[in-house]
């Protein structure tokens, strides 16, 4: 709650309250969960593993493709509240439908900090038709998530579900290495879409 009343405060005080950025933010967080969604039912790499009284699972998720593309043209408020708000698909299907609250209420926060991260990064690294920069700039832009997920599996899981140490060390290894294999992906698969001009000239136009 205090990261998303920052982050509203923010965009108050920046005066990009306006009803198409509103609307952009909107629109790029319901096309990251529908990524979400389609990607995480096209590769389960783990359905479900059984830990205590809750459960994990594993799978592809590419809620971040639209995170970037608002963090590279709106920058790092705009990517932050879409990575959260992208995110709720991601929570609700790794945490809450699993009894999961620590993975559901601490994913999307994790989400919001990659948004902020990438709308640093791109905007200083300009990396709009630099296919080497926009994949370093992704990959980069994890690292305060991958940090934050690392203590959230790490330290939070055992507190609540005593003997789960070997596991939880063994399942945060794979989370994020498929984290940032999903990174340099998206990053090659940016490159592609903001060649686009078409595309490039639209998303400009919401900041207009």
């Amino acid at each position: 709650m205090i990261l998303v009343y920052g982050l509203l405060n923010r965009i108050s005080m920046s005066g990009l309250s306006s009803s198409k950025n509103l609307t952009f933010i909107a629109v790029m967080a319901a096309l990251g969960n529908v990524f979400s969604f389609i990607s995480m039912r096209l590769a389960p790499l783990v359905p479900s593993i059984p830990l205590g009284p809750t459960s994990v699972s594993i799978a592809l998720d590419f809620s971040h493709l639209t995170t970037f593309i608002a963090a590279m043209y709106g920058g790092p408020v705009l990517g932050g509240l879409t990575g959260l708000i992208g995110g709720l698909v991601a929570a609700f299907e790794f945490g809450f439908s699993q009894g999961n609250f620590i993975t559901g209420f601490g994913l999307p926060a994790g989400k919001a900090l990659t948004g902020i991260a990438a709308g640093v990064l791109m905007t200083r690294l300009g990396v709009t038709n630099n296919r080497l920069m926009m994949v370093v700039s992704t990959v980069l832009s994890y690292i305060p998530e991958g940090i934050f997920t690392y203590v959230i599996f790490m330290y939070l899981f055992p507190l609540f579900i005593p003997g789960s140490g070997f596991w939880v060390a063994a399942l945060t290894t794979q989370v994020l290495l498929k984290a940032f294999v999903e990174m340099i992906v998206m990053g090659l698969l940016l490159t592609g879409i903001t060649s686009n001009q078409g595309f490039t000239d639209y998303v400009k136009g919401s900041f207009a």
